[in-house]
């Protein structure tokens, strides 16, 4: 690679790529698939191992181009790592057409959720990304897996950064873990109640790994992400993989997801304007939150906040989620 543009190739190679290798200065580096990228310190001096996945929609550009960043940064030897790392750009063929996906939410198609899914591009995609994680892994036995998979949101945020992180587990709870979503400006975790499609619970489920989806703020087109807007995050992302000492921060706030609301029938409409409405956006015991099957859904406490609603989704798909703050 004569000019060395990691997220070019692989938009240039949606569909495949043949496998290569080559190396820089102080690692090597092993193209699996598109958009699949495992780096290899030639010195690994840590017992923690990474995935930094983006893309998962293809509309969400800056973390995908923030990645490729740290990516040539490394090959040019000015970032010095110390982690195996396996980084990977999800959803090449929605980045180049610019949307969330081509046929198929991506995210809700991990945990082996593709095998009962029709064939797609998505679908296949998934079941490449999850062989390609179970690979990495297990070349690393006794070794901790991290996992930060970085997206953008579509709306705005009364909290504008922060993480679903799959399942209330005491692990997920660990200092570092915080510490590292903290110094990406994460405001906010949300911890899941039951295991889900989505990639960062199948690296928790799977992979044992601690792991995130990490929300970093307003979702803007290739090229016309805000200068310095996604710093901390990719800042952040560069100190773990080299060891530097995080700096200490307020820990985000701890949230809980009360119920996830799916869509179970056509006339499912929200009594809010759902393009204004924003996440976090706080309810009372009582307001009334959308109707479904003529059948009108109260707020059955007070202090219950809302994100990703989303009345357009497929029947059986998540319309909303609704959050409480832990004590």
């Amino acid at each position: 690679m004569s000019e060395l543009n990691f997220l070019k190739t692989t938009r240039n190679n949606e569909d495949t790529l043949a496998p290569s290798t080559f190396d820089g200065e102080n690692c090597h580096f092993q193209i699996h698939d598109t958009g699949i990228i495992e780096v290899t310190p030639k010195s690994v001096t840590t017992d923690d191992i990474y995935i930094i996945s983006c893309g998962i929609h293809g509309n969400e550009t800056a973390p995908i181009e923030f990645t490729n960043e740290t990516l040539e940064k490394i090959y040019r030897d000015e970032l010095s790592i110390n982690s195996p790392t396996l980084f990977i750009f999800g959803n090449p063929k929605a980045m180049n057409i610019g949307k969330r996906f081509s046929e198929y939410n991506l995210n809700r198609c991990f945990n082996g959720a593709y095998k009962d899914l029709a064939e797609n591009y998505e679908v296949k995609r998934a079941s490449v990304l999850e062989k390609q994680c179970y690979d990495f892994v297990a070349k690393y036995d006794g070794k901790q897996l991290f996992h930060f998979d970085l997206h953008c949101a579509l709306k705005k945020s009364e909290m504008e950064r922060f993480a679903l992180v799959p399942k209330s587990a005491d692990r997920q709870r660990d200092h570092h873990f915080n510490l590292a979503l903290a110094n990406m400006g994460v405001q906010a975790s949300l911890f899941s109640h039951k295991e889900s499609t989505v990639f960062s619970s199948f690296s928790f489920e799977k992979l044992n790994a601690y792991s995130a989806t990490v929300e970093l703020g307003k979702v803007y087109p290739f090229g016309q992400n805000p200068e310095g807007k996604f710093r901390a995050a990719q800042e952040t992302i560069e100190s773990l993989l080299s060891s530097r000492q995080l700096e200490n921060k307020v820990l985000p706030k701890a949230f809980t997801i009360y119920a996830s609301i799916n869509k179970e029938y056509d006339d499912f409409s929200f009594t809010f304007e759902e393009e204004e409405s924003a996440n976090f956006t706080l309810f009372k015991k009582g307001d009334h939150i959308f109707t479904q099957n003529n059948e009108k859904y109260l707020a059955a406490e007070d202090n219950l906040r809302m994100i990703f609603p989303n009345s357009k989704v497929i029947l059986g798909q998540r319309a909303l989620l609704l959050i409480k703050e832990l004590e």
